[in-house]
């Protein structure tokens, strides 16, 4: 049977169409593939990174615990953290070129009760004001004791092991003077400042 040439038409456009669509199709399937591809890829490598990563954690980590950061300077005062040092000020003493106006200006104009001596004795209290163990002394003087020092002051700390202390700062390289008192006043030794002041340490009595 033969057909017309408009049916033929039509059946060629039919054919045409199912070509299109398969062409399509196969078109779209390659479009998956490549993007499935991509995602197995995509995991592939995300995968390995973990791995990669997990694995070099470990080596990282050994690596800081086996090579320690370089040595640093020690600090000489945490050699011993558990000895107490000074525990408050004992004293301050004032070196004058004529003391006795000296003196008497303190007392008249800040209030200082100033004694024969040549001092006075601060009384310590607690945060509520009751009278707790200790004095700080305040002085003005001629200034001989504050050699080798050139200043015009010296301060006096309290301390609650002197020899302990005083062995200690020469291990740390401090200046040291070699002589220490002992007296019913408790012991006193000295050590010189970086700029030359020198420094009054004291241990009180026991009970003051």
């Amino acid at each position: 049977m033969s057909l017309t040439r408009k049916e033929n038409l039509l059946l060629f456009r039919h054919s045409r169409r199912r070509q299109i669509r398969h062409c399509k199709l196969i078109i779209v399937r390659h479009h998956y593939a490549a993007l499935g591809s991509q995602r197995r890829v995509h995991m592939y490598r995300k995968s390995l990174a973990i791995v990669l990563l997990f694995s070099v954690l470990p080596v990282i980590a050994l690596g800081q615990e086996t090579n320690p950061e370089p040595s640093k300077p020690k600090d000489s005062t945490a050699r011993n953290p558990a000895m107490s040092r000074v525990t408050g000020i004992g004293g301050i003493f004032i070196k004058a070129k004529d003391p006795v106006p000296l003196r008497t200006w303190y007392k008249q104009h800040l209030g200082i009760d100033v004694q024969a001596w040549g001092g006075t004795s601060f009384r310590w209290v607690d945060s509520s004001g009751n009278p707790t163990p200790g004095t700080t002394a305040w002085m003005v003087g001629n200034g001989e004791n504050f050699a080798p020092s050139d200043a015009p002051f010296m301060v006096n700390y309290r301390v609650a092991d002197l020899h302990a202390l005083l062995a200690a700062l020469r291990a740390e390289g401090c200046n040291v003077l070699p002589k220490t008192e002992e007296s019913e006043y408790g012991k006193f030794g000295w050590v010189m400042d970086p700029e030359g002041n020198k420094i009054e340490l004291w241990e009180p009595p026991a009970g003051e």
